[in-house]
């Protein structure tokens, strides 16, 4: 124990001897390996060491060094880091060294220094903590950057903004700091990169390359899209409203847009065939219209082809549009091989309102020289096309089905053309070609009779679903011919008469209903105030039925029966309120005179019709239009093997015995 005891006790006692050792070998002087400002100054006095730290201090202040990172490069002096002038502060820390503190610890630190040379350096004294806490905050000012993503837009002026991806990148101020004090410190040091530490953006420019090549070839230029000799384009402008950026997915295509587009040019492609049409005068066959294929435009293959040309250099596009060629053509003419008239008929408008005139030269005028080739369809609604304002047509008559059994004349657009279509079904009929629909008007006309056979009328309405057709049954052309002479309108059917026989057995009334000869005035907002139109006569309702027997060698007969229910009709005039609401009806009986005999209606004034037109066409309501009876006819029949002599024309028809302006004519469900 006492030995353990002395054992120690020479320690201590050697600890203070070697202590008191150094501090006597270093009175006065700094330890050894201490270094300050980059200068050894170990056992240096107070004096030399401050001669040699003034000398470093001068040098660090006047020298220059550059500092950077990857791009960035500035020469900073050391008089920006705040190097201090006085190193008195750090003459006292380098003193301080091994100094302070119990024996122990400043042997230790001593002996530490003694033993591993110049191992302790000194920081903070040599420079101003504000001047140099100022440069780092300017420094990191200008290198600091936040993180961007890239970016990818497509503008409404169709242009394409790109925003390049960057990565963000932060100053580590404090290891900066040391590596800027040591650099100084060392005149072999003349450049110091910055301790930066960056930060990857999330989405870079690699991942949008894609995206903004697809954008780019998008908006490069107009996507030119062709079909023959139209031209049209989708400009950048337009193709932007069509597109979106899918992030690192690419450009999107809004196939519905692209659809809404494609569907405007369909329009303006689309065409349907129209046939060729011919005059035949005095054997001589000439065109009168040339033919014209029909057009339809594939709208989800050009949506495709769009979608897959939009994104590419490729800048050009040719419709898939389908072609229709007509059932007749210009080159047709020869085909035609007309030997004469097979039928012409005739009826009379003389007297009829100029709106209706007008619309029955028009409607003639848009069937004259149309060609039904052999087994093919004619279609009164379809040759004669639109029959609305907009294509021409004026303001007339028509019956109209108000309901029930209220059946009156209201203004109707085109009102008289089911004058037209009756002349050319009584050519049609007469010759025996196989009628498909027709259609009895609401009243009976007595100026359609046709060689004196009461039911041969023929009503039309587009809107309401009422058409003329007849079917072309021989193997030879026919050519329809149509004009106006004298105040009758004339339809002709030219070619090869077929070699059949027509036989027709006129009907009898039956079921007649007397019509009343009251006199109706009923007021009409549509003619100027105070004018008065007689539109309407008087005549007795019935049923008819005509059977037509067409006979050919070797082929069954065909038969037609033709069966027409009219609705009596009344005496109406119409008196003008000038667009005011009409009022009541007023009914004007027709009484017996006191002689017996019964008295005539009282006439009305017709003054010239009005010079304005209804602006709308009115809306009909009640019964299903007339039935559209069956033909009950036979397979088309056979070419025939001679040409007959072109037929005498039927007499004209007879003046209807009512008022002028009657056109016999209605709108849906009547016919016009």
């Amino acid at each position: 124990m006492f030995a353990g005891g002395a054992f120690v006790a020479l320690l201590l006692v050697l600890l203070v001897v070697a202590v008191a050792g150094i501090q006597m070998s270093y009175s006065g002087r700094i330890y050894p390996g201490v270094r300050a400002m980059g200068v050894n100054v170990g056992g240096m006095t107070r004096d030399a060491a401050r001669t040699a730290l003034a000398e470093q201090i001068t040098a660090m202040s006047n020298r220059s060094i550059v500092i950077g990172y990857k791009e960035l490069s500035w020469t900073i002096a050391g008089h920006h880091l705040g190097v201090r002038p006085d190193v008195e502060p750090v003459l006292d820390e380098a003193f301080k060294l091994g100094r302070e503190g119990n024996l122990i610890s400043r042997l230790a630190f001593q002996l530490q220094l003694a033993f591993n040379g110049a191992s302790h350096e000194i920081h903070a004294p040599g420079f101003d903590p504000v001047a140099m806490g100022a440069f780092m905050q300017a420094l990191a000012g200008a290198v600091d950057r936040p993180t961007n993503d890239a970016g990818l837009a497509l503008r409404p002026e169709g242009v394409v903004e790109y925003v390049e991806g960057q990565s963000g990148r932060q100053l580590q101020a404090e290891a900066t700091q040391r590596r800027l004090e040591e650099a100084l410190a060392r005149s072999d040091v003349g450049y110091v990169e910055l301790v930066i530490e960056e930060q990857v953006p999330r989405v870079g420019s690699a991942e949008l390359a894609t995206a903004k090549a697809q954008a780019d070839a998008l908006l490069s230029s107009p996507l030119s899209i062709n079909f023959e000799e139209l031209r049209w384009e989708l400009t950048p402008k337009q193709l932007v409203t069509m597109a979106s950026v899918a992030g690192t997915e690419g450009v999107r295509l809004d196939r519905a847009a692209i659809k809404t587009w494609a569907g405007t040019i369909a329009k303006e492609v689309q065409q349907d065939p129209e046939n060729a049409r011919f005059s035949w005068q005095n054997g001589v066959t000439s065109v009168l219209r040339e033919s014209k294929d029909g057009r339809s435009l594939d709208v989800e293959k050009t949506v495709d082809l769009v979608m897959a040309k939009a994104l590419t250099s490729e800048r050009s596009i040719t419709l898939p549009v389908s072609v229709t060629e007509p059932d007749v053509s210009v080159d047709d003419m020869e085909k035609l091989k007309i030997q004469g008239a097979i039928e012409v008929a005739r009826t009379s408008f003389a007297g009829s309102s100029p709106p209706k005139q007008h619309n029955i030269g028009l409607a003639t005028q848009r069937l004259n020289g149309v060609v039904i080739p052999p087994g093919k369809m004619f279609s009164f609604n379809k040759e004669v096309g639109s029959t609305s304002i907009d294509a021409g047509f004026k303001m007339g008559w028509g019956i109209a089905n108000a309901g029930g059994t209220n059946v009156k004349t209201v203004p109707s657009v085109a009102g008289g053309i089911c004058q037209v279509a009756t002349t050319l079904f009584h050519s049609v009929f007469w010759a025996g070609y196989q009628v498909e629909e027709r259609n009895y008007h609401l009243y009976w006309i007595p100026g359609y009779r046709s060689q004196n056979v009461e039911g041969l009328d023929a009503t039309v309405d587009e809107e309401a679903g009422l058409d003329f057709r007849f079917l072309n049954n021989t193997d030879d052309y026919l050519l329809i011919q149509s004009w106006v002479e004298g105040g009758r309108v004339v339809f002709g059917l030219y070619g090869t008469k077929p070699d059949w026989n027509v036989k027709v057995q006129p009907g009898e009334r039956i079921d007649v209903q007397k019509a009343s000869q009251d006199q109706v005035v009923e007021e009409e907002p549509t003619l100027p105030a105070g004018q008065r139109l007689a539109v309407e006569g008087a005549m007795d309702g019935f049923k008819v039925v005509n059977t037509r027997t067409v006979t050919q060698a070797g082929e069954d007969p065909r038969v037609l029966r033709l069966t027409s229910v009219y609705r009596p009709s009344r005496n109406v005039v119409l008196v003008g309120t000038g667009g005011k609401p009409a009022g009541p009806s007023q009914v004007i009986p027709n009484r017996p005179t006191s002689g017996g005999a019964q008295a005539a209606p009282a006439t009305a004034a017709t003054p010239a019709p009005a010079s304005g037109t209804p602006a709308t066409k009115p809306s009909s309501s009640g019964p299903t239009p007339a039935p559209k009876p069956s033909t009950n006819q036979t397979a088309p029949a056979t070419k025939p093997s001679t040409a007959p002599a072109v037929p005498a024309a039927p007499a004209p028809a007879t003046k209807p015995v009512i008022s002028p302006l009657f056109p016999g004519s209605a709108p849906k469900p009547g016919g016009r």
